[in-house]
């Protein structure tokens, strides 16, 4: 078995952003993600037509945005290098069937190959293993020192330090881990460490949860706006996808529930859930020729309730965590919040902050 430095338990945005900068530091981290590929919600669907046309489709994060210096640099170097490109500046409204253009705002940024596109930009390089479900964590005795991460599928791994990219809830579940059985809500192995503080911090992060559907049409719906936040009780997002692509690229929408209906139809299937939002999106835009579509449930989409500070680093235990559920700047939970919250756990890792 070999031993990183550094295990990272996810490989989403802020999981990435940390082990670019500590790999560039000069530790040897390994990352683990049960998804098949990186970038946690920052997620892309490749649909492939019976023609042969290939749709991608973000039903994940729907952009992201550059308003720090790093992420404006990170941004602006991808549109050069020709993986990013701003894909609009402003977002249409719909109410009660008028549309009100968008203002010419910042840029929302979407790579053309989809925004997964990001997440495998931040991963080259990395020792990134994927298909791991990590099910518990352990504490390595004093002689070796460490954590040690075991897996659904009977594997384990070693580190000297330990970073968890994951939502809040699941960070609590795996923390528990430590002291099962434990009727106390932090593990025995955090008490008297600044670890203690911090996991009573991430209990009372929430998430809304978000329905989010495909949709491939046959006839683009006839609109000029590339992005529309409707006023309506189902649909809060629709994207014209092919608007970030390639010219030619075959018409297709994302369409994302509002928090309130998705929460009260959390537990449905996506065969149950597609037609109603469908409909939904026929109430807005019209009869649509849909070609093919699907669902997909994100039960921890954005934060609703989010922890202060940047990130969590106890030294004493190599012990810390990172993501979108932290507060790195005042702009609120987004892609460039799980950036941020990577590249500030790096500097008190590496000692650099």
């Amino acid at each position: 078995m070999t031993r990183a430095d550094v295990l990272v338990v996810g490989a989403g945005l802020g999981g990435l952003a940390f082990a670019q900068d500590a790999a560039r530091a000069g530790l040897r981290v390994a990352l683990l993600d049960k998804a098949r590929g990186v970038s946690g919600r920052a997620a892309t669907r490749r649909v492939t037509l019976p023609d042969g046309p290939e749709v991608r489709l973000d039903h994940g994060a729907r952009f992201f945005t550059a308003r720090s210096d790093r992420a404006r640099t990170l941004a602006e170097s991808g549109v050069r290098d020709g993986w990013n490109a701003v894909w609009t500046r402003g977002v249409a409204r719909w109410q009660a069937g008028q549309v009100t253009p968008p203002d010419d705002g910042h840029p929302r940024y979407a790579p053309p190959a989809g925004m997964s596109a990001l997440g495998r930009t931040l991963a080259r390089g990395l020792d990134v293993s994927t298909g791991v479900t990590v099910t518990s964590l352990s504490r390595l005795d004093a002689a070796q020192g460490g954590w040690r991460v075991h897996s659904r599928e009977g594997q384990s791994w070693d580190g000297a330090r330990l970073i968890l990219n994951v939502p809040a809830p699941q960070l609590l579940a795996l923390l528990g881990t430590l002291d099962p059985g434990s009727p106390d809500a932090v593990p025995a192995v955090l008490h008297g460490h600044d670890s203690e503080g911090a996991a009573w911090q991430a209990g009372p992060v929430t998430y809304d949860p978000c329905w989010a559907a495909g949709v491939i049409l046959r006839h683009d719906v006839p609109a000029h706006w590339r992005a529309l936040r409707p006023e309506h009780p189902v649909l809060e997002w629709i994207a014209r996808e092919h608007t970030k692509r390639p010219d030619g690229a075959p018409p297709a929408l994302t369409l994302h529930a509002t928090p309130a209906w998705s929460r009260a139809n959390l537990e449905r299937t996506p065969e149950q859930v597609l037609p109603d939002l469908l409909v939904a999106a026929q109430d807005i835009l019209g009869p649509l020729d849909v070609a093919q579509a699907f669902a997909h449930r994100w039960r921890y989409s954005i934060p609703a309730v989010t922890a202060p500070g940047p990130c969590h680093w106890d030294a004493a235990l190599g012990l810390g965590w990172c993501g979108d559920w932290f507060t790195p700047d005042p702009h609120g939970p987004r892609v460039e919040s799980a950036l941020l919250s990577g590249w500030a756990l790096a500097r008190r890792v590496t000692g650099t902050d």
